[in-house]
């Protein structure tokens, strides 16, 4: 790192803090304060969604695992079969963190909504950051912050796909690319490396990647310049080996799961960064197939930012000084533009091309399945570049002014949206309730069962099911994870009817079974009850039950 003088690193901290601050006080006026109270979690289940729960839970059934190595298997939520962490999107370094702690924390204690105010405070810190190491001017940098601590593509995720906020990593990797001097104290770089992409990898690993491509682009750069190849290969050394010890460490290659390696689909369109999906004021258009991942509404006050730099730039008749720094981002933004767009180009709902990758291309490309969400950087470098321009074609009083204009019209643009979540988080009183709580038949008897089996349809899982095995010390057999195992479940459940129809019985066993399946499980010596369009089966009877057949 370049080395500062005292009042320098003051000027930074100074930013750095009052942008967090800004960051935080957003927070809260959007979510409410009620999703930082860690021993409340019932507001995890209001969304209706399976992602919120599958985090959580993920990491509910990771602390009630046995600690083995890999240290990241979970082993409780589809027993047999053991998966990582990592699938779970529970944000695997907070999850493991919860794991250490678990002998001394509650049964109940959620970190998603901690984690989601510390993504907007340092997301919002580093981007007060990034606008004063380029224009030197601390009250534009503070409220250039705002921009970034509540971009829609990381307010859009919120409490949605918590981890994927953490958008705070790609903004630390552009400042690691201005900040970093690579020619200097290698030791200190290569620590600097190490932690950032354990960081990065044990966050999501699809934001390890966009670092990856951020930092290879900025490691390229030193070598042209330097020469020094010794150095740029050991730099990316380290931080590709970090990244793959850490999912060989938390058990990314156990349970031999494959990676669903289809490309296409969930792409950016075209059309992605003036396109609201019906969010925004602003009229939402339309996309080709499963786009949504590709989001990426740059937002009205934004738009006109980047609209005045373009006529400023016209009317002035000014191009920026094309220097190798800058030729290196423009090739940076190229290449994520390319990669989060292919391989069905497509305009609105239109397909221009499909472009044929081959076998090895769709590989690399199907392996972040969700390509579109690559997008991403390139919208916080044309939200930064537009901040810069206008910066510095006026004087500091006409900047922050029009800053503050657009500001207000991003957040007009973004009102209907962060209402509607307000009503949503913002609230004390709502209860989470699953199909077997508040039983009393089934809370009498539930201490003689160790594992719920869901058979509920091919492919179908039930996680407030699983969240009611966790809260009474149970394991289940299927889980939702971001590596598909179904065809183990569907062997281990075969397994488990060809023990029945032999007459072995584990009556240590409870089953849930969808109407699809029941089928397969009339014939056994089970008791069955209907429960709200589902059957719970149990070799001994349950007394206080109306049995079904």
């Amino acid at each position: 790192m370049t080395s500062l003088s005292s009042s320098e690193r003051t000027e930074r901290l100074q930013i750095f803090i009052f942008s967090m601050l800004l960051g935080a006080v957003l927070f809260i006026l959007i979510y409410g304060p009620y999703v930082l109270n860690p021993f409340y979690d019932d507001w995890i289940f209001l969304t209706g969604e399976r992602d919120m729960p599958q985090h959580y839970i993920g990491f509910c059934m990771y602390r009630t695992s046995p600690w083995q190595f890999p240290i990241g298997l979970v082993t409780t939520a589809s027993a047999p079969h053991d998966m990582s962490v990592i699938y779970t999107d529970a944000i695997p370094l907070f999850a493991f963190v919860g794991k250490l702690l678990d002998p001394v924390l509650p049964q109940i204690f959620q970190y998603l909504g901690i984690y989601g105010l510390i993504s907007m405070m340092l997301t919002g810190g580093l981007g007060g950051l990034i606008i004063y190491e380029y224009t030197g001017k601390k009250s534009l940098a503070v409220i250039s912050s705002m921009f970034y601590s509540m971009s829609w593509i990381l307010i859009y995720r919120m409490f949605y796909h918590t981890s994927l906020t953490s958008h705070w990593l790609i903004l630390l990797a552009f400042y690691l690319w201005k900040r970093l001097k690579p020619e200097k104290d290698t030791a200190r770089n290569c620590l600097v490396l190490f932690c950032f992409s354990a960081a990065a990898l044990l966050i999501h690993p699809y934001l390890w990647a966009m670092c990856g491509g951020i930092v290879a682009m900025s490691l390229a750069e030193y070598l042209m310049t330097s020469r020094d190849v010794k150095r740029t290969l050991l730099y990316g050394a380290v931080f590709c080996m970090t990244g793959l010890a850490c999912l060989y460490v938390f058990g990314a290659f156990t349970g031999g799961t494959k990676a669903s390696l289809g490309s296409g689909s969930y792409e950016a369109n075209l059309n992605t960064f003036f396109n609201s999906m019906g969010y925004g004021l602003l009229p939402g258009l339309p996309v080709a197939l499963l786009q949504y991942e590709g989001f990426g509404y740059l937002g009205a006050g934004v738009l006109l930012l980047i609209m005045i730099a373009a006529f400023a730039a016209a009317a002035g008749r000014t191009r920026p000084h094309m220097n190798r720094h800058r030729w290196m981002m423009l090739l940076t933004a190229v290449c994520f533009i390319i990669f989060s767009i292919v391989p069905e180009i497509s305009l609105g709902e239109h397909i221009l091309v499909n472009i044929p990758l081959g076998k090895v291309g769709r590989t690399v490309v199907g392996i972040f399945r969700s390509n579109g969400r690559f997008i991403w950087p390139v919208c916080y470098m044309l939200l930064t570049f537009a901040l810069v321009f206008v910066s510095r074609h006026m004087d500091t009083r006409r900047a922050v002014a029009l800053t503050a204009v657009c500001l207000a019209l991003q957040t007009a643009d973004m009102m209907p949206f962060l209402i509607e979540e307000h009503g949503k988080f913002a609230v004390s009183d709502y209860e989470y309730k699953g199909i077997l709580d508040g039983r009393e038949a089934i809370d009498d008897v539930i201490g003689r069962y160790d594992h719920i089996v869901m058979d509920i349809k091919d492919g179908d899982v039930d996680q407030y099911l699983t969240y009611y095995a966790y809260l009474h010390g149970m394991t289940t057999n299927d889980f939702y994870y971001a590596r598909p195992i179904e065809s183990k479940v569907q062997n281990t459940l075969e397994a488990l009817r060809n023990d029945m129809a032999g007459g072995r019985y584990d009556d240590s066993l409870l089953y849930v079974i969808g109407k699809e399946q029941l089928p397969l499980y009339r014939d056994f010596d089970l008791n069955f009850y209907e429960i709200e369009g589902r059957f719970l089966a149990s070799h001994e009877p349950i007394e206080g039950l109306e049995r079904a057949y």
